[in-house]
């Protein structure tokens, strides 16, 4: 078992940041508690041992060119693009939503008698979007608690999630939208950009901890399910590590998950956790299909941004000189350290 054990940083869990409870139901939870064991502790080192790892690479990642320009260089993307690209995919999921009849989550079904508000809201806001950007941030804030008042028992698997992207959208409305300009006090749009990159990345961050606490620490029958009804989640078996059974591996994901979503909440490793989540996305997406793709669209969003926005750099580092050929653009609005 130790000797193994040193693969874990090349076997970060890919499936750490799936929704669980839209594969499985609270009534097929099974009642188990996680178990107590050596192996639960080595499975904690192991984490705790990429996350010193990945604090160390970043720390002197600096002192050489190529770790330096990708983990602490910020790419010179106007935030147009940014907010382009970020609309388009919250507009097609919110589309694709609306036309199998979910409500903002693939698990989140309205009462037949609610359906035509739904699909009212969900409508509207992908159109008031063309229109003001803000605006439909606000009425996806407005959505968010219609989430909480229907759906009291799931609701803070995406009270945070849909939060901070509506609080980004809410933010960012002047960056593409005319209509937003108009509204927004001049000068305000840097320091908007900070302050809404910062609160995405927390509100990510912490529903990652939610689910982490949620699915799989908490209430561990929900995890033990899905890996059961799909078994070759569980790596270490294949692996020759007959000891982790599927309980435990639902432990690791459940550790590993809070970790990822501790670093992100608090801005540590910020690219190299959000690579990490890019991964865990991208391969859930390829094993399950068009299901998991538009489940994670609002994730897959704010990923990117997240990714190209957010960096960590030595607190001695030196900040960038004035004819520096390094220096971000002038007219690209960076975050550094968020």
């Amino acid at each position: 078992m130790k000797r193994k054990l040193f693969a874990l940083p090349l076997l970060f869990p890919l499936m750490a940041q799936a929704h669980v409870q839209w594969f499985v139901t609270p009534d097929q939870m099974k009642q188990v508690s996680l178990p107590q064991d050596m192996v639960s502790l080595w499975l904690t080192l192991g984490v705790l041992a990429c996350v010193f790892a990945a604090i160390l690479f970043t720390r002197l990642g600096s002192a050489f060119s190529i770790t330096e320009k990708l983990l602490c260089r910020i790419p010179p993307v106007s935030p147009r693009i940014y907010m382009s690209y970020f609309m388009a995919l919250i507009a097609v999921f919110l589309v694709l939503i609306l036309l199998q009849g979910g409500f903002l989550a693939p698990n989140l079904i309205l009462p037949e008698s609610l359906l035509p508000l739904g699909v009212f809201i969900q409508a509207a806001i992908v159109i008031c979007a063309v229109f003001s950007v803000s605006l439909a941030g606000v009425m996806v804030l407005t959505t968010t608690l219609m989430v909480v008042l229907f759906f009291p028992s799931i609701s803070i698997n995406y009270l945070f999630e849909l939060g901070a992207i509506g609080i980004f959208m809410v933010l960012n409305g002047p960056v593409i939208s005319a209509v937003d300009k108009w509204l927004f006090p001049d000068n305000t749009a840097e320091r908007f950009w900070k302050l809404s990159v910062r609160i995405l990345r927390m509100g990510i961050g912490l529903q990652l901890v939610i689910l982490a606490l949620v699915e799989k620490l908490v209430q561990p029958g929900l995890g033990l399910v899905f890996v059961e009804n799909y078994p070759f989640y569980n790596f270490f078996i294949p692996l020759g590590l007959e000891q982790v059974t599927n309980l435990h591996f639902v432990y690791f994901i459940g550790i590993a998950e809070l970790a990822l979503g501790a670093m992100l909440m608090f801005g540590i490793a910020s690219r190299l956790v959000l690579v990490t989540l890019a991964a865990a996305f991208t391969t859930t997406a390829i094993i399950h299909g068009l299901h998991e793709i538009l489940g994670h669209l609002p994730i897959f969003a704010a990923a990117v941004v997240l990714l190209l926005e957010c960096v960590n750099q030595p607190k001695n580092a030196a900040a960038p000189k004035k004819h520096d050929k390094h220096a971000n653009p002038p007219s690209t609005l960076s975050l550094q350290g968020a």
